[in-house]
């Protein structure tokens, strides 16, 4: 049998995307540059408005996010995987009380001049909601399923996310911010999983090649759609149409990416 995945493998992951937050937060919350490129993502995004239609669904987000968790209790019970079920649950916890904390009490959005007084809203606390709920299934189900999870979870995030940000409710890097924050615990929790599951006997171990090349991939593709925003980007609308598209960019590789790791490092932890 082939070497499980070791815990710091998931903490290096998670460090990671640590990292990658703050760098989010400061380019995109603090910085003028990244301020006035995510306004105009948001402001071109509304040019095709989703409408009432749209509103609706995210509404519905909370309460769909609550089905997806109780259905992973239900799930873990029936496999009889009780830790797999409390990491789930603290997932899911973790990362929607750090989400409120660091948008309503830690993080500020200063005026710097790129788009005047406005609130903090990093991170995305419908993001993390949905986002928390799909990993949570994620986590009891089988190793061979998850890969399917992901993929339709990471499909259904960035629909979420996208209309929240052309619905006008949040910018991208709210969006991205969210996403990260919940990735970061769900490989916090595979910490755990990894020193304390048994292995599955299917699969082998990924090697740390292959998660630096998913991770460069992602941050490639993010970072070639901002330049094309950057160079665009003015302090009129018509950038605005760039900016847009680099949001949503952004927002699929970085959900894509994460569902991709968790798909990776999990294919062997029962």
């Amino acid at each position: 049998m082939r070497a499980a995945p070791r815990a710091w493998h998931f903490l290096a992951t998670a460090a990671a995307l640590v990292v990658l937050l703050a760098a989010s937060y400061l380019f995109f919350v603090h910085g003028y540059m990244g301020q006035l490129i995510d306004e105009q993502a948001r402001s071109g995004a509304e040019l095709g408005r989703a409408g009432d239609a749209a509103a609706r669904l995210l509404d519905a987000v909370p309460l769909l996010s609550a089905g997806m968790v109780v259905l992973a209790v239900l799930i873990g019970l029936l496999r009889r995987k009780s830790l797999a079920t409390v990491v789930a649950l603290g997932v899911v916890a973790a990362a929607n009380l750090t989400s409120q904390l660091l948008k309503h009490q830690l993080l500020s959005r200063p005026d710097n001049g790129a788009t005047g007084t406005w609130h903090n809203s990093f991170p995305s606390g419908h993001t993390t909601v949905f986002v928390s709920g799909v990993f949570a299934l994620f986590l009891v189900c089988a190793p061979r399923v998850r890969p399917y999870v992901a993929t339709l979870g990471a499909l259904a995030s960035v629909v979420v996310g996208a209309l929240l940000v052309a619905s006008g409710w949040h910018r991208p890097s709210d969006v991205v911010g969210g996403v990260l924050v919940v990735a970061i615990y769900v490989f916090l929790g595979g910490a755990l999983l990894a020193r304390l599951r048994p292995v599955s006997a299917r699969g082998s171990a990924p090697g740390a090649g292959g998660t630096i090349g998913l991770l460069i991939a992602a941050a490639a593709v993010s970072a070639a759609a901002f330049g094309l925003a950057y160079v665009t980007t003015d302090a009129s609308v018509e950038g605005a149409p760039a900016a847009a598209l680099a949001g949503f960019v952004a927002i699929a590789a970085v959900t894509a990416s994460t569902g991709a790791l968790a798909a990776r490092l999990f294919r062997r932890i029962a």
